[in-house]
């Protein structure tokens, strides 16, 4: 928490994120309940020492009776002390640094633990999100889209989950660009515990954001809430692969609250794990078919290549190319080399025929175009 300011602001300030984050954890209480208790007393602290009768009407009784829950107290304070032990900023609603279009939502947080490049909050980024057991196209797509926001100098915004989200922030900190990793856990923990590396890169080149108090366990209840705040740090939403019920779909419902522009990555038309972006494209989000053409729109022509065809594209796109530089092939044999199943291999090819540097030949056979 920063300690700007006289050390009587200091310790009224502590006070206050101490009664907001007291008034978080009871039972039945979440941040539009928060908020409208503060609005009624004036401050957390007149909500949390007001009578039982009052608070009960504003909150109920439940919340009302466990105010005084030495549980709840004792959490709170071993997250302020851990929060102070790793260096953690705290922004509460009102304040000035306080992210000014997670306003914009329905139910903002009241105050949120930030680790890292805490500048990266007035830099709207692009959430590149998607499902967690995605293919490996996706992976693909993710990491190369991660790597080319983050060169940019866009911040590449996301959850840190398993999947498209894992790949999405690699991308980024394989390039030392700026990253923004939204937990729907404490933010002293990564989640889940097999990117604790990428956790640690996304610190040392980006920032790590969560409502949650440090500590707070990944519940299934956590996510939904943290992608509205993945959706309100961001500019526009990329799905890069999406099942029909996959959780970035949720982000998708906040972004177009937000009236943010939503793009998907095509997918082919009978995999499942693609039913739910191709279901977006459908429903009127726009299609990403190139990523240099998407550079261009989000940053301006200047920052990418004019002629896509000249530009050595990164991951499987580029094995591809490289591939079909002795003439045309099958697309099996496209596929056997590049060691992905032939729909993916496809879902690529039809993705490079599209921005101009494949055609295709009789026999299903593709070459490189002109």
């Amino acid at each position: 928490m920063s300690s700007a300011g006289r050390p009587d602001d200091h310790r009224e300030r502590r006070r206050e994120v101490r009664a907001l984050l007291t008034l978080d954890a009871l039972p039945d209480v979440g941040p539009a309940t928060v908020r409208r208790l503060v609005r009624v007393f004036g401050s957390a602290r007149a909500a949390l020492f007001a009578s039982a009768r009052r608070f009960a009407a504003v909150a109920g009784r439940v919340a009302a009776g466990a105010r005084s829950d030495p549980r709840i107290g004792a959490s709170v304070e071993a997250a302020l002390a851990r929060a102070e032990q790793l260096g953690m900023e705290i922004v509460v609603l009102g304040d000035a640094g306080y992210p000014p279009d997670l306003l914009n939502l329905a139910d903002p947080p009241t105050l949120l633990f930030l680790r890292g490049r805490s500048e990266l909050l007035s830099r709207r980024g692009v959430a590149v999100v998607g499902s967690r057991r995605c293919t490996a196209r996706a992976r693909d797509v993710a990491t190369r889209l991660g790597r080319a926001l983050a060169r940019a100098g866009v911040p590449v915004v996301s959850g840190l989950a398993l999947g498209v989200d894992g790949a999405a922030h690699r991308g980024a900190v394989e390039t030392e660009g700026p990253t923004v990793a939204v937990l729907g856990c404490g933010a002293d923990r990564p989640y889940p515990r097999s990117h604790a590396r990428l956790f640690r890169s996304v610190l040392e080149h980006g920032l790590v954001v969560s409502e949650f108090m440090p500590g707070t366990d990944p519940l299934p209840h956590h996510f939904p809430r943290r992608n509205r705040v993945l959706a309100g740090l961001s500019r526009t939403v990329v799905v890069v692969e999406a099942g029909r019920r996959s959780g970035a779909l949720i982000t998708v419902d906040h972004a177009l609250d937000l009236g943010l522009d939503v793009y998907a990555v095509p997918g082919p038309i009978d995999h499942p794990a693609c039913e739910g972006s191709n279901r977006l494209l459908l429903d009127g989000a726009r299609p990403l078919v190139s990523i240099d053409w998407f550079m261009a729109e989000i940053v301006g022509e200047g920052a990418v290549s004019a002629a896509p065809g000249r530009v050595v594209p990164d991951g499987d796109a580029g094995r591809i190319l490289s591939a079909l530089e002795g003439g045309a092939i099958h697309v099996d044999e496209v596929a056997h080399r590049l060691g992905l199943d032939v729909g993916s291999t496809l879902a690529l090819l039809s993705e490079l025929e599209v921005e101009g540097r494949v055609e295709q030949a009789p026999g299903m056979r593709f070459r490189l175009a002109g």
